[in-house]
């Protein structure tokens, strides 16, 4: 019989790319026991995951399938959401998104459902990607209530997990607690389990909640979220970087002794700037460049 497909869960990139264990079907620590059961990733803040929905803004994509060692057609992307950047790799097993990724234009918008894997060279270090089985065009609107929609389920998993680590329960009582209340089977499952392995404390989750934050406010809900002068050093910052891009993007040093020249200080290109950047409205091609998200 073939087994039932995992639901996709959102995930910010920051929260993914800490994440460091691996739940194998027949692990002790694990509940799943079935043979056929799906491996999960299980994150610092508790989340316990086979596959995953993202949107974000396609920052980079690269053939490395003649590279010595790996598949014969594999592609390899990075997607950027506000709090950082997930790795895609996509081969022969996934020849439609293969084919999406040899011909997207970059920087684009995209939504993905697939599987994560990871992957532990022997040095001690684990690398954390996902493979993708669906991969959409998207846009910015569909980008933002992504970012509401995930920062609305972390923020209340936190919540949970907080409320677990400002208390002075034993084992026995966290269980009872997540099995008495309105809290699924796979949070309840990836907060011990996250417990046990990373020994996840409060620092961690307050500062994942700091970015969880921060994401939405990178969200512009229409002009009226945005100061006037905000709003004009933002529109300045963009008609430079489409009036002055060659096609590699702009130098950063560039951009500042232009917006300089039309009586735009350097603290106010530094916050466009990273408005800008947060909301994906453009990107890094390399360290020191920028470039229109177009």
């Amino acid at each position: 019989m073939m087994a039932e497909r995992e639901m996709a869960h959102r995930l910010f990139a920051r929260e993914f790319n800490d994440a460091r264990f691996q739940v194998s079907p027949g692990d002790d620590r694990s509940s799943e026991h079935d043979l056929h059961s799906p491996n999960f990733l299980v994150t610092k803040a508790g989340a316990k995951v086979n596959r995953l929905f993202i949107a974000g803004v396609v920052t980079e994509v690269e053939d490395i399938g003649n590279q010595k060692g790996v598949e014969k057609e594999l592609w390899k992307a990075r997607i950027s959401d506000p709090t950082g950047t997930f790795t895609v790799y996509s081969g022969s097993y996934q020849p439609e998104a293969s084919v999406f990724l040899s011909t997207v234009e970059v920087p684009s918008y995209v939504t993905i459902v697939g599987k994560v894997r990871s992957y532990e060279p022997g040095d001690g270090s684990v690398f954390v990607s996902i493979r993708p089985e669906e991969i959409n065009h998207a846009n910015e609107d569909i980008r933002n209530r992504w970012v509401v929609e995930t920062a609305r389920l972390t923020l209340d998993r936190l919540d949970v997990f907080e409320d677990i680590l400002s208390s002075d329960m034993k084992e026995t009582e966290i269980v009872e607690f997540l099995s008495g209340g309105d809290v699924s089977s796979n949070i309840r499952e990836g907060i011990c389990l996250a417990l046990d392995y990373y020994h996840t404390d409060l620092a961690y989750l307050k500062d994942l909640k700091e970015n969880v934050r921060n994401a939405l406010v990178t969200i512009e809900k229409g002009f009226s979220s945005r100061t006037g002068s905000q709003s004009d050093a933002e529109d300045l910052i963009l008609h430079i970087l489409e009036g002055m891009n060659e096609g590699k993007g702009l130098e950063y040093s560039v951009l500042v002794r232009e917006a300089n020249s039309k009586d735009m200080p350097v603290d106010a290109v530094d916050s466009a700037v990273r408005s800008l950047l947060s909301r994906g409205h453009i990107y890094e091609p390399k360290v020191g460049f920028l470039r229109l998200v177009l």
